[in-house]
């Protein structure tokens, strides 16, 4: 116990988690040190890894800080995710003296990439406005970091404690009491977002609560988990077996897919050697994981629920995780054969494009069953580009995800693209906003640090 050493800062996120969930209404007492304390290592420190962490926090923060009040979540968003990123970079273009060419080389599809994104938006502005927040800001702010030098500031091992707390206390949320019901009403309440949300699919057939996390999208926290697995290899930390476990357990809880996916071709790429010699120790591993494997498949054909959730990985279910897209995916298509060569940023994914996307019917009981229709493209990302961005964008956003992800040509980063490009079939990563500012910054800041794991 001597040895153990609490950081208080990130220990004070751990129980701002725990009381938005269990006490909303006292979320305030703890979000004003927690604000005052980045803010003093953002401008005094002038501390990037902090500016990630208010990123990667902000749930916690915007919604429950004074509840149901439009203004404050405003204001709370400019606070955490827009001023903090603008200082620091204020502060690095001001120490900047000269351009790092090589560093523009090494990102030149990217750049490209944003700079076609931005003109495309030209085409339909009120339908590229909705989107400019989620998808092309983010990238702008990356580059602007990278080309000020940011991502040497970044120092992983304190963010590495930071997904240490958060997901510990991601667990100790997701086991107590009342936790469906409370995750219920943080999203239906409009406590944690601007609006009620009652569509978003928070159990698994309606039976298992799947695990949202501190950022409240079990999609993200999985995307999370897989990112702390990348840190652990780049800091040679892939021995910290309980971080291992700790990631790998909030992954599965969240039943997310995707990051499911990414997540076992990473750890495939981490562990498994290049030759593999049988040693006793080996067949030990091997022999628990064989009988792990054995429990849950006995498990699951015992749970209904869990039964048809593992059949959605099945390409050839009916109810596959690519059929549940198909409306989506459909759609998309038919708009990319109207127009190859784009239909503008936005035409297909914003709230305010005029799409009617049919997705079947339902209530099926009733004489004439209800028709389900959508309103806009969402988890068919890959398509979906294709038709808002035309075989040019398409084109350059695949070159742009190569150069981002692939900069090691290491195995990691191998497994990391072919993973991200299933994932993106669906999920809508790139759309994420701040969150996926941080997953590129904290990847590419890795992949370009000193330690360089051997290449292929």
């Amino acid at each position: 116990m001597k040895h153990l050493k609490v950081d208080y800062y990130l220990f004070i996120i751990l129980l701002l988690i725990i009381v938005v969930f269990k006490a909303p209404e006292y979320a305030f007492i703890l979000i004003l040190p927690v604000l005052s304390i980045s803010y003093y290592r953002i401008i005094i420190k002038r501390d990037i890894t902090t500016v990630l962490i208010l990123m990667l926090s902000a749930r916690l923060i915007m919604g429950p800080f004074i509840i149901n009040n439009n203004v404050s979540f405003n204001i709370l968003n400019l606070v955490c995710n827009y001023i903090p990123i603008l200082i620091i970079l204020f502060y690095n273009f001001s120490e900047t003296k000269t351009v790092n060419v090589e560093k523009i080389k090494s990102l030149k599809w990217t750049i490209l990439f944003l700079l076609f994104m931005m003109l495309f938006s030209f085409l339909h502005i009120s339908f590229a406005i909705t989107e400019f927040a989620k998808e092309i800001l983010p990238l702008l702010f990356f580059l602007l970091v990278i080309f000020s030098n940011g991502e040497n500031k970044i120092n992983y091992t304190y963010l590495l404690k930071f997904f240490r707390y958060t997901f510990i206390a991601s667990i100790l949320i997701y086991l107590s009491p009342y936790f469906y019901d409370q995750m219920r009403h943080l999203f239906s309440g409009a406590i944690i977002f601007k609006e009620p949300s009652y569509t978003i699919a928070l159990r698994i057939n309606r039976s298992i609560p799947r695990n949202t996390g501190f950022v409240f999208d079990f999609r993200i926290m999985g995307q999370l988990a897989c990112l702390y697995l990348i840190i652990l290899y780049y800091l040679g930390k892939t021995k910290s077996y309980r971080d291992v476990i700790l990631l790998s357990v909030v992954a599965v809880l969240t039943f997310s897919r995707g990051p499911l996916t990414i997540l076992v071709l990473l750890l495939m790429a981490v562990y498994l050697p290049k030759k593999i010699r049988i040693t006793k120790k080996l067949l030990l591993i091997v022999g628990v994981l064989f009988i792990l494997l054995v429990s849950s498949i006995i498990y699951i054909i015992n749970d209904n629920n869990l039964q048809k959730y593992v059949a959605t990985f099945n390409p050839f279910t009916e109810k596959n995780v690519f059929s549940q897209r198909s409306a989506f995916t459909n759609y998309s298509l038919n708009k990319f054969y109207e127009n190859p060569l784009g239909n503008g940023i936005g035409a297909l994914s914003s709230t305010n494009a005029n799409n009617k996307i049919y997705a079947g019917i339902t209530n099926l009981h009733k004489e004439i069953p209800d028709k389900v229709f959508y309103f806009k493209v969402t988890d068919a990302y890959l398509l979906m580009s294709l038709a808002e961005k035309g075989v040019i964008g398409f084109v350059l956003m695949l070159l742009s995800f190569s150069e981002l992800f692939f900069h090691n040509k290491n195995r990691l980063s191998l497994f990391f693209l072919i993973a991200f490009y299933l994932n993106i079939i669906g999920t809508d990563i790139p759309k994420q906003g701040f969150y996926y500012f941080v997953l590129i910054m904290v990847y590419y800041g890795l992949s370009t640090n000193n330690i360089k794991p051997k290449t292929l």
